[in-house]
């Protein structure tokens, strides 16, 4: 009830930015029989029906009236472009037929293989199917930034004396406080990451936290929690585990790389056979000529 409401009243919105751009009550003196002409350039006419599609819903009808101020001025810009691109231009330059129908050509062609994909794809992958694909292909997967095992909390520097069983639950590992943790840092506004099997790059965690790595090979091999205050926040890091650059990275850290690579595999073959089913069957039809070097084909008999 409400999503209907609200079209009337976007479209009511709309329909006053029109009446407001004609300058007048109506766009004609006659009743309307057809859709409602918001604006006319050469013949040429933007339907009322048009101007609604591009106004999201939910806009506030002061918005939607300037939306469609806007995108009526824009069009009558375009049209007369337009207009004088087709009287100026050689007729060779106007025919675009050929990229035209490429373009539906592709456009087809994806809708199509997207479908055909997506009703067929089986999109679970097995632990021992990703394991397997890792091992064979571990060169794939060289790290180019050290990575990261590790959990950290950032929390305002106010809130210094309300931390100390974060701290003590960071020291001792003990996950069964970490849910209290994470309620308490949401309802704090604290950063934090306390899923133990999450692997980042140093890239990444440094955009979470300031660490200044100085020796960072050293640094990451540590299994102390880390503890310092920068930006006016209060900083708790342990690391857990680590992989070094230039090493291939663990198995847990590229998990989605690799089903998303079998995934692709995956699509790949099905869109190989179907390309092959559908060219043995319409040679086997004698849906398909081709012409031998040095010959023409004859014409084929119409359907």
């Amino acid at each position: 009830m409400f999503g209907i409401a609200q079209k009337i009243q976007r479209t009511c919105a709309v329909a006053v930015a029109v009446t407001l751009l004609a300058g007048c009550s109506s766009l004609s003196d006659q009743p309307v029989k057809s859709e409602t002409v918001a604006a006319s350039v050469y013949e040429r006419n933007l339907l009322l029906s048009e101007i609604e599609n591009h106004i999201p819903n939910r806009t506030s009808p002061e918005d939607s009236v300037a939306m469609a101020s806007r995108y009526v001025d824009q069009w009558i810009r375009e049209q007369v472009m337009i207009h004088q691109a087709e009287r100026r231009l050689p007729d060779g330059d106007t025919d675009f037929s050929r990229e035209l129908e490429a373009y539906r050509n592709a456009l087809l062609l994806h809708a199509y293989k997207d479908r055909y994909v997506n009703e067929r794809l089986e999109t679970s992958v097995s632990d021992e199917e990703a394991v397997s694909y890792y091992e064979r292909n571990k060169a794939s997967f060289i790290l180019t930034d050290y990575s990261v095992r590790v959990l950290f909390v950032s929390a305002p520097a106010s809130m210094d004396e309300q931390m100390d069983e974060m701290r003590e639950a960071m020291a001792s590992l003990d996950s069964s406080r970490f849910l209290s943790m994470e309620r308490w840092c949401v309802e704090n506004g604290a950063t934090f990451s306390l899923a133990d099997d999450i692997w980042w790059t140093l890239g990444e965690l440094t955009k979470e936290i300031p660490l200044e790595l100085y020796r960072a090979e050293t640094q990451i091999a540590r299994r102390r929690p880390i503890e310092f205050e920068a930006e006016e926040r209060i900083h708790l890091v342990r690391f857990l585990e680590h992989a070094l650059k230039n090493d291939v990275a663990p198995f847990e850290a590229v998990r989605n790389q690799v089903d998303e690579l079998i995934l692709h595999q995956r699509r790949k073959k099905l869109l190989m056979d179907l390309e092959e089913n559908l060219l043995v069957a319409a040679w086997s039809e004698g849906a398909v000529q081709r012409a031998e070097k040095g010959e023409a084909l004859r014409p084929m008999p119409s359907p």
